[in-house]
């Protein structure tokens, strides 16, 4: 399904692990257009399709911006890299070697499996290789020209070190990656994987990302929101309610599927484990 969530800029939906409406790469048809987020190896037909039914041909697109390198958000990049032959890689300069090196992809994947478990396999599936040589390697503060605009990239770590969020100068849409948490369901949801979350620096993005100039915050998961400033402050207030529930949790019950058991009913997440894990390791 396609989404257009403000000018030129429109959700796909690469129906992650089989369900829809779980993660959202995004494309700017800009003059020279532009895919945020991929998504998972395992959904870039979903996305191929995607994009034709919004009127964008693979061969014109000009750019690829994944906001980090995790798999549910950079998998699909080497095969969607291989669909759009005219396409620079733009990737953090902590994140390419994930991208480009198999011993470290081997890494991130199994890493992955060990969060998510053996449905990785067929839920995201095993990312193909970028060439190198097709990456533009950053570190937050740079530009993207797209010919007719410039997407702004803005460092945006906690979630994970080697993450940027995007914000298109033109139309206002922030492509915040995880860095403002996850809108599933209705509902916004704390995303604090292991091995990389640290609270002081999410709360530091999410200010950082509140004094832009942004009219529509675009989430990993799932969708766009109009109200961003609203947006952004309730997931200031979530982030240390979660890190302190897993802490109190913790200090009643010393294994960790007890301490996801205890926190299920007030905290409904589909990421509850591996947001638990994240949080114990930075207590």
């Amino acid at each position: 399904m396609v989404t257009q969530v403000a000018r030129d800029t429109y959700a796909l939906d690469a129906r992650m692990m089989g369900i829809p409406d779980a993660m959202s790469p995004y494309v700017v048809d800009a003059a020279e257009p532009v895919v945020v987020d991929p998504g998972p190896a395992a959904g870039i037909e979903h996305v191929i399709d995607d994009m034709e039914a919004a009127g964008v041909d693979p061969a014109e697109v000009a750019h690829i911006l994944p906001t980090h390198v995790h798999l549910d958000h950079a998998g699909a990049t080497g095969a969607l890299a291989e669909h759009c032959p005219n396409a620079t890689v733009v990737v953090h300069e902590r994140g390419v070697d994930y991208l480009v090196d198999a011993a470290k992809r081997d890494r991130l994947y199994e890493s992955a499996r060990a969060a998510v478990g053996d449905e990785i396999a067929t839920g995201y599936g095993r990312p193909e290789l970028v060439d190198r040589e097709r990456c533009r390697v950053v570190s937050g503060g740079e530009t993207v020209d797209c010919g007719d605009r410039s997407l702004e990239l803005v460092s945006a770590p906690g979630h994970a070190p080697h993450q940027v969020a995007i914000l298109d100068g033109r139309t206002g849409a922030l492509f915040a990656g995880d860095a403002a948490g996850m809108s599933l369901f209705g509902e916004l949801l704390p995303t604090t994987p292991a091995p990389d979350f640290d609270l002081e620096l999410s709360l530091e993005t999410v200010a950082r990302l509140r004094e832009l100039d942004v009219e529509t915050l675009c989430y990993g998961h799932y969708g766009a929101r109009d109200d961003p400033d609203d947006a952004l402050a309730a997931y200031a207030e979530l982030l240390p309610e979660w890190v302190a529930a897993v802490e109190e949790t913790a200090a009643a019950h010393e294994d960790r599927d007890a301490i996801v058991a205890a926190l299920s009913n007030e905290w409904s997440s589909p990421t509850i484990e591996r947001d638990v894990a994240g949080v114990l390791q930075t207590l």
